[in-house]
């Protein structure tokens, strides 16, 4: 709009010299030619005068209607480009408050493993990290040798690989212990130059808590339930087991007073049921609660299980013990119980397998556990890992809630699982420290 009067001004002058100039033509031809009488000269003049202002009024109208039009579109684009103003600045808005929620740490490196960059919404965030300024630094000025050699491996796989690398890390600072995600992603390459990679820090102490808290309390409600498990199980032994024990010992009393007759076959009948009920209850008891696990400790009880999993499923369960020492302590005795027994059920429900060897060994420092089967193995296999169905990731988190470790692996033969519990473990939970071995052994 600014330009519009100026450019009218113009258009005016021009019209005006055009008339000028014309009128003076006229006058020339009125002067000085004799071929034309006064009235064409007359009507001459006034033709050309018409024409060159109607040319310049066309003229005219036509830049008015371009710089009209011209106005307009700048009139919406200048609107549109506010709209987009105002959206890019309250996005700006929301990804700054997001950013500051997030409270992570945001680190550039280049191939080299060398800081190039940090950005961050939380100041003491950087200080659990490392205490030195990151920009310019190498890893391991920042951290420790075997914390720097972890994240510089992610780094660089994130960086051959092209796909995300996450890693959980421990910490401390002032005395207090802190767990952080690592994130490495590559950044794309725009010509030459270092590649970079961008390492995300997030704070996952809270988080890290809540789920030891919710193991810790996964792990009480497994006791709890054994402990009531125990507790009906031997309630129905002490109980409607030696009630079932009486009356079937006064039938048989009973029964010397009668020698023949339908009393006879009635009384034959009853104790044969009564015999199966005294049977079933028997079995519910072990089912609940197996007493050899309390007796005889845990070894004969996974014999025990073996013995009815290979009556039932035509599977052959090898028990081997290797262990040079006894476990006693009950909480232990019943996760290990557990655990094995959860394996034993996987491989009977999915292995396919016609053998299972179970070994039990002894170390200086804690138990070894092994299963192996002939069966199909684990399926799924991707990306160097298995994919663990419920049992599995619920034999995992009990085995690494009592400090232990456990790995799964297949081939061609069947699936092992191999899993190392340490002797003593604390349970938080639990307030006390459970004990897993009394006696003695070689180391």
């Amino acid at each position: 709009m600014p330009y519009t009067a100026k450019k009218n001004f113009g258009v005016e002058i021009l019209c005006f010299i055009s008339v000028l100039l014309f009128l003076i033509i006229a006058g020339m031809l009125y002067l000085f030619s004799a071929e034309f009488s006064k009235l064409e000269i007359v009507l001459l003049m006034s033709g050309v005068a018409t024409i060159a202002v109607g040319a310049v009024t066309f003229t005219h109208r036509k830049h008015v209607l371009d710089v009209t039009h011209k106005n307009t579109k700048l009139l919406f684009e200048l609107a549109d480009t506010k709209l987009q103003a105002r959206i890019l600045e309250r996005n700006k808005t929301l990804m700054r408050s997001i950013f500051n929620a997030s409270q992570n740490v945001y680190y550039v490196f280049d191939e080299f493993c060398v800081c190039q960059g940090v950005i961050t919404s939380r100041d003491d965030l950087l200080e659990f990290c490392h205490t030195a300024e990151p920009t310019g630094k190498k890893l391991t000025e920042l951290f420790t040798d075997d914390l720097a050699d972890t994240i510089r491996r992610a780094l660089l796989k994130s960086l051959d690989c092209k796909r995300l690398q996450i890693v959980e890390y421990h910490v401390e600072h002032a005395g207090k212990d802190f767990w952080l995600e690592g994130r490495a992603l590559a950044l794309p390459q725009h010509g030459c130059g270092p590649r970079k990679i961008v390492w995300v820090a997030r704070d996952i102490t809270e988080e890290k808590r809540n789920r030891e808290a919710v193991r810790v309390l996964s792990t009480k409600l497994a006791l709890t339930e054994e402990q009531q498990r125990r507790k009906i199980a031997v309630e129905l032994h002490d109980s409607l087991g030696q009630i079932l024990a009486i009356v079937k010992m006064r039938l048989n009393l009973l029964r010397r007073y009668l020698t023949e007759g339908d009393e006879l076959t009635l009384l034959d009948s009853s104790m044969e049921q009564l015999g199966s009920g005294i049977e079933l209850t028997r079995t519910l008891v072990w089912e609940l609660s197996p007493p050899t696990l309390y007796a005889l400790g845990l070894v004969s009880a996974v014999e025990w299980l073996g013995e009815k999993y290979a009556k039932e499923h035509d599977i052959e369960f090898i028990i081997e013990d290797e262990m040079e020492c006894c476990i006693w302590g009950s909480d232990f005795k019943i996760m290990m119980f557990r655990i094995v027994r959860e394996l034993m059920a996987n491989v009977v429900k999915h292995s396919n397998a016609s053998e299972c060897i179970i070994e039990f060994q002894s170390r200086t420092d804690g138990l070894i556990i092994g299963v192996h089967d002939n069966g199909k193995g684990f399926p799924d296999r991707a990306a160097g890992g298995v994919r663990k169905g419920f049992g599995l990731l619920t034999i995992q988190e009990s085995v690494r809630h009592l400090g232990g470790d456990v790995t799964f692996s297949s081939n061609c033969i069947g699936g092992s699982v191999l899993i190392f519990i340490p002797f003593k473990q604390t349970a938080p939970a639990l307030d006390m420290e459970m004990s897993a071995v009394t006696g003695r052994y070689d180391g």
